[in-house]
């Protein structure tokens, strides 16, 4: 296994953003399975919940994106080779892309749905009149968007342990506190 300096490794910020992300996108996921199995009495707090938690991710997002605009991250280990730091590049647009994607296509599916964003202390109002033409097929947008991002981060996942189990080059331990 390589060692790593500290100029190897991301910073506690990015790996922050990173994990918090990462345990969000899972549970929002999960949130939108369940949805449909819930009585209906329950189904309007769900959707708020996951909502507000999307919400979240989009801040985080934001916030993810300056804090990488200002701070770099560590340089690819050139050993990859063209054909890993390719897929891995392209993998990572396909994350941030979808990152962004799904939460901001389900936010206009709230609007477009005629509803607004309940904070429980304030809500802020519908800006767009509803459409039922255009909420249904925004659902399959938004249902397809977080499945591939979904299966985008389990390949993601399975590329981390691949150089951690496999070819033992420390890229995994990039992204895992120091011990």
């Amino acid at each position: 296994m390589t060692s790593l300096t500290t100029t190897d490794r991301y910073d506690a910020v990015s790996r922050f953003f990173h994990w918090t992300m990462a345990g969000l996108i899972a549970v929002v996921f999960a949130m939108g399975l369940l949805v449909d199995a819930l009585p209906r009495s329950a189904e309007a707090a769900f959707v708020n919940v996951h909502m507000l938690l999307g919400l979240l991710i989009l801040a985080l997002y934001a916030g993810r994106i300056g804090w990488r605009w200002r701070h770099k991250p560590p340089p690819a280990d050139p050993t990859l080779g063209r054909f890993i730091d390719a897929t891995s590049r392209l993998g990572h647009i396909g994350l941030y892309a979808l990152m962004i994607a799904t939460p901001l296509v389900g936010l206009a599916l709230i609007f477009f749905r005629g509803r607004g964003i309940d904070f429980y202390a304030f809500q802020i109002p519908s800006p767009i009149a509803a459409s039922r033409a255009v909420s249904r097929p925004m659902k399959e947008v938004h249902e397809w968007a977080a499945y591939a991002l979904v299966g985008l981060a389990a390949l993601h996942a399975a590329a981390a342990l691949w150089h951690h189990f496999v070819r033992r080059d420390g890229v995994l331990q990039r992204m895992l506190p120091a011990r």
